[in-house]
């Protein structure tokens, strides 16, 4: 993926990807994502996992079925499906512990692009996100899915790295 910068926000340039099957530890929950809820859901995630992996988080607003509403204005009401892959064979620790479920994700055709900077200004790599799946002839078939690359707990918010991916199908 190549660089651009839209406004002041730099992303990749959006690319079409077909991502393979795999399983997944999963959480759901609701609020921001500084909230205790949230920490929590991580917290148990890693804990069932038993291993450090990149977090991912799919997010979506209000009650449409196909949750592709992000009111980015109100993190309060943000819904969400938090994930770590598992990669090693055998049993997770404690899948079932805090939510904790194991979850079998179908292989899935999707846009996506690498956002630069501060979780919060994601909007313009998401709005150029969805403008490339609509110029491709294609449209939305889901929520957002976000793969946090850089830790932020050790990275700088400008240094920051996230995934911005959404599942896309034949438009019509």
């Amino acid at each position: 993926m190549t660089s651009t910068t839209r406004s002041s926000t730099t992303h990749s340039t959006p690319e079409l990807a077909e991502l393979p099957a795999r399983t997944v530890l999963a959480i759901d929950g609701q609020g921001a994502p500084g909230s205790p809820a949230f920490a929590a859901a991580i917290a148990a995630l890693y804990a069932a996992l038993g291993a450090d992996a990149p977090l991912e988080g799919t997010w979506w607003s209000g009650d449409d079925p196909l949750r592709l509403d992000l009111d980015l204005d109100r993190p309060d009401g943000w819904r969400w499906t938090l994930s770590l892959p598992v990669t090693r064979p055998g049993p997770v620790a404690r899948a079932g512990d805090g939510g904790v479920r194991i979850e079998e994700r179908p292989s899935e055709r999707v846009a996506r692009l690498v956002h630069h900077g501060p979780y919060e200004d994601e909007g313009p790599s998401l709005e150029a996100l969805r403008g490339f799946v609509g110029e491709s002839g294609l449209e939305l078939a889901g929520p957002h899915t976000e793969t946090y690359l850089t830790d932020p707990r050790t990275t700088a918010p400008a240094d920051l790295r996230t995934e911005l991916r959404v599942p896309v199908r034949e438009a019509g």
